[in-house]
């Protein structure tokens, strides 16, 4: 019987861990077992994915679903069950999880559901459909029988220890890499399905080494930990950080963390592979009274804390907010988004509510009158609080939160406009009226243009807010920061002159000053040095006073993925 787990990922670099520990489960506990992995895209064409699936010719098709990619997996299963009607099809995953009973009505090509965690369930739904024994005696597993749908509840949990290292023989340099040390959360949020799985279970630390050591080993780069809360076991947390210190090479990995567990214990623990971790917070809101509602601790004093700490203490930071909470209205969000923008972390996503099949808060939705959309992944359309036009609005502001506040490129131009207004939230509201009257959000815009679009908008603020002398000098020092030699935007005036570049190459050719200005550039060839090093005029002090008129040259370096300068003497 030959067997195809299929992963239909949200981006190519992505890796789909569901399907490789299924297989690694099953292989590990029946090596002849003809079962085969297939990955693919929500953006490569579905017929494409269909040829490749029958090519396999299987006899059962498990596929791994998510909110982002079951209206593809259906639309697959209704043509396989077409193409190959012998074939058996089954669901697993968090999309699938829950409600299983109308997800079998709704569609006849799916022959079982898994509920909850695969790889033992699967593997014991396999050996019945060889053996034809009766399916009552799997847990978790939902199917038709004649004209009735019977669902058995998960009852029992896989231990951690008994799945083995999910990549095998895969060249994983480019790709972001998945990996669990635990799985279950002990926190109850209203908006997260891993508040339904409580009981947190842990894999040994031993173990986890030596699968660190083997990504090391395949060279692989990132590795994004998908345990729900990395340090709500603080002990254990410190031992897995001292784990990633000890490996004897550079690989980033990505966390989920909560901020009001940070202590000074913690801290300590980071000192030293600070450029090793990246710790993403759902801070979600900063208002106690919606944070309680939602099953949140209310402490917004302790979790802006504990992010302010991360951020001292040096660790790259992305913070989570969520519009369209109960109770939360356009106001109250825009105090959140102020919290959280003036903690200045490295990246800030504004994330919309979206009702979960198997949530609380889809299970209550009525009691907060949110109306969603009736398809993945079911986002919030209005409730009580605010409005589909302000949640249109907040839409907006997440793009332009995206496009300019995420990618770094201007941050200097970003803290000179927001200094002309109230608070932050004013500046994108204003900001968002702007690219919506000049009809900006309906185009794909270059980095370039990006550029003269921020100028433009602050052209339009008149200059009795911004002097517009010292705004170009601004953005031209942001963009040379971020882009070396790039060609400039055209809101960005060149105004280097033959003596001024003759000038800038002694300096950048001259060993002394560099090794005290710019040691990041000795050793560089001359042919190095003209290719990665950008030179700039400027008329003010930036970005240190931008108030002082000072007519100094700067040179700027991009190297291993940081940002250096230095000025000198025109």
């Amino acid at each position: 019987m030959k067997t195809l787990l299929v992963g239909i990922n949200a981006k190519y670099i992505h890796t789909n861990l569901a399907i490789r520990d299924i297989f690694g489960y099953i292989k590990q506990n029946n090596k002849e077992e003809d079962i085969q992995i297939y990955e693919a895209t929500i953006n490569d064409e579905l017929d494409d994915i269909l040829e490749d699936i029958i090519s396999y010719q299987p006899d059962v098709i498990g596929f791994s679903c998510y909110i982002w990619n079951i209206e593809s997996v259906l639309y697959l299963a209704e043509n396989i069950r077409k193409i190959r009607p012998e074939t058996k099809i089954v669901l697993g995953g968090p999309e699938v999880s829950y409600e299983a009973e109308n997800l079998l009505e709704r569609n006849p090509s799916v022959d079982y559901v898994i509920l909850g965690e695969g790889e033992e369930r699967f593997f014991k739904l396999l050996l019945h459909l060889k053996s034809g024994a009766l399916f009552d005696t799997i847990d978790g597993l939902a199917y038709k029988k004649r004209k009735d749908i019977l669902i058995q509840p998960p009852k029992s949990y896989v231990n951690l220890n008994e799945i083995p290292f999910p990549y095998i023989n895969e060249n994983l340099e480019n790709k972001l890499v998945y990996y669990e040390t635990s799985r279950g959360c002990p926190f109850r949020c209203a908006f997260c399905l891993s508040s339904l799985e409580t009981a947190v279970r842990e894999a040994d630390l031993d173990k986890i080494e030596q699968d660190f050591m083997r990504f090391l080993r395949m060279g692989v780069r990132i590795v994004k930990l998908v345990d729900r809360s990395f340090n709500c076991n603080l002990p254990r947390a410190l031992r897995l950080l001292e784990i990633i210190r000890n490996l004897p090479q550079d690989m980033i990995f990505h966390c989920e963390i909560n901020p009001e567990l940070v202590n000074d214990e913690f801290i300590k623990a980071l000192q030293g592979i600070e450029d090793r971790l990246q710790f993403e917070v759902g801070i979600q809101s900063t208002n106690p009274e919606i944070l309680k509602e939602i099953s949140r601790t209310p402490n917004t004093k302790k979790s802006l804390d504990g992010i302010k700490r991360l951020k001292s203490a040096g660790i790259k930071l992305h913070v989570d907010l969520i519009a369209g909470l109960p109770h939360e209205n356009f106001k109250s969000f825009g105090n959140s988004f102020n919290d959280v923008y003036n903690l200045h972390t490295d990246e800030i996503q504004l994330g919309f509510l979206k009702l979960l099949k198997g949530t609380k808060l889809r299970t209550d939705a009525h009691k907060y009158s949110i109306i969603y959309r009736s398809k993945p992944p079911y986002e919030i359309l209005y409730n009580n609080d605010i409005t589909y036009e302000e949640l249109c609005i907040l839409k907006g502001i997440a793009r332009l939160l995206d496009k300019y506040y995420n990618t770094g490129r201007f941050y200097h131009s970003l803290i000179y406009l927001e200094e002309k207004f109230k608070c932050p939230f004013e500046f994108y509201r204003t900001f968002y009226d702007y690219c919506k009257k000049k009809c900006l959000f309906k185009t794909r815009h270059s980095l370039k243009d990006r550029y003269d679009i921020l100028y433009y908008f602050a052209e339009s603020l008149g200059t009795d807010i911004v002097n517009f002398d010292i705004f170009k000098d601004i953005l031209k020092f942001d963009f040379l920061l971020t882009n070396g030699k790039a060609a400039m935007p055209g809101c960005i005036e060149a105004c280097e002159d033959r003596e001024f570049l003759t000038i800038a190459k002694k300096y950048i050719y001259n060993n002394k000053w560099l090794k005290e200005n710019l040691p990041q550039a000795i050793g560089f060839s001359n042919h190095e040095l003209s290719r990665y090093l950008a030179y700039g005029l400027f008329n003010y002090d930036i970005p240190y006073n931008y108030n002082v008129k000072r007519k100094k040259g700067v040179v700027f370096l991009r190297k291993n993925n940081k940002k250096y300068y230095a000025d000198f003497k025109v």
